[in-house]
């Protein structure tokens, strides 16, 4: 071989480090990543209609439905109950894999790795609070805990898919305003959630039949707990409306430097809108098992996409070449962030 030969021949590919797959390859990660985090949220509206129904002992047993069998009798609560079951059963399937091929894969990607591994303990929690909550007969307290711990789960869900689609992030140098925001907005949105669950756990959702004024005031009398805790959920309401649409009009003034993040904030504050008149909805239609169950979900869809702003406000995607020869440089400068 000439000398000019060897200098024209092309230097041999370096495999990626720590056996991490390369760009673009990464589909069986956001395809499970994806599934579990749909999954999720199907069940939780599952778990709204089992609420919204009556049909949280349709099932008297766990994990059988009853002492003497698995599978539901052909009876409305029954069957209710038994596809919220069947749907968690898929969702343990789906988040167990995810963690698997993460553990495998990107065990050098902390954000990839973490957030799927804190997710498949999350669901092993949620899994024996749920049993928890039939054995408790859906005391206020554990219904607030089985769900509160089912939007931290579809926290980290949408994290680890944020994750998925940005294994060649970098972090911003500084953690920006904007990034605490939006994580602000997202813890207030936390707590308004956490209240309105334990207001429905202690059946305090007709504590005043008007709306949008409480018995007929705006700053209503509160001598009984019902009424006191209407009026504390419908307080931080208005409060935490304010901060998603403050967020909302500040995302969309950085629009040109974090298009993601703007289009997030938006969605959160139309959703969030959408919820408010649920909430009317859910007043004038006494209780009705449609609002119910879309109160439950759209507040489940404000809270993801929060937390998938607040994550994806941390990041950058690299720029510059991606493929032949600028591979190698940005895969040596593209850490992922914990």
């Amino acid at each position: 071989m000439s000398r000019r030969d060897s200098v024209l021949e092309a230097p041999p590919r370096r495999p990626p480090p720590s056996g991490r797959p390369r760009a673009g390859t990464h589909g069986r990660l956001r395809g499970l990543a994806i599934g579990a985090t749909a999954t999720t949220f199907l069940l939780v509206a599952l778990g709204g209609l089992v609420r919204a129904t009556g049909s949280g002992l349709g099932c008297t047993g766990w994990p059988k439905c009853s002492a003497t069998r698995w599978f539901p009798p052909l009876q409305y609560h029954a069957l209710i109950e038994y596809s919220h079951r069947f749907t968690a059963f898929v969702d343990i399937l789906l988040v167990a894999l995810l963690a698997v091929v993460a553990w495998r894969r990107y065990r050098d990607a902390p954000r990839v790795v973490g957030s799927c591994m804190a997710a498949a303990g999350l669901i092993v929690v949620q899994a024996v609070l749920g049993g928890i909550v039939v054995k408790g007969d859906l005391a206020a307290l554990l219904v607030t805990a089985h769900f509160a711990a089912a939007m931290v789960l579809t926290g980290c869900l949408v994290y680890a898919t944020v994750a998925s689609f940005t294994i060649e992030a970098r972090p911003s140098a500084t953690v920006e305003a904007l990034t605490v925001a939006a994580r602000a907005v997202a813890a207030a949105v936390f707590a308004l959630l956490v209240v309105g669950t334990y207001v429905r756990g202690q059946n305090a959702g007709l504590a005043f039949g008007d709306w949008p004024l409480m018995g007929g005031r705006l700053i209503p009398s509160v001598a009984h707990l019902p009424e006191a805790l209407m009026f504390a959920h419908r307080a931080l309401a208005a409060v935490v409306a304010v901060l998603v649409a403050s967020f909302a009009v500040w995302a969309w003034r950085e629009r040109r430097r974090q298009p993601a993040v703007a289009v997030l904030a938006l969605s959160a504050a139309a959703l969030f809108s959408a919820q408010i008149l649920i909430g009317a909805a859910l007043v004038w239609s006494r209780l009705g098992a449609p609002a119910r169950v879309a109160h439950v979900t759209v507040s489940s869809l404000i809270w993801g996409a929060l937390v998938a702003a607040a994550a994806t406000a941390r990041v950058m995607l690299p720029t510059g070449p991606k493929r032949g020869a600028g591979v190698a440089a940005i895969d040596a400068r593209t850490e992922d962030v914990a």
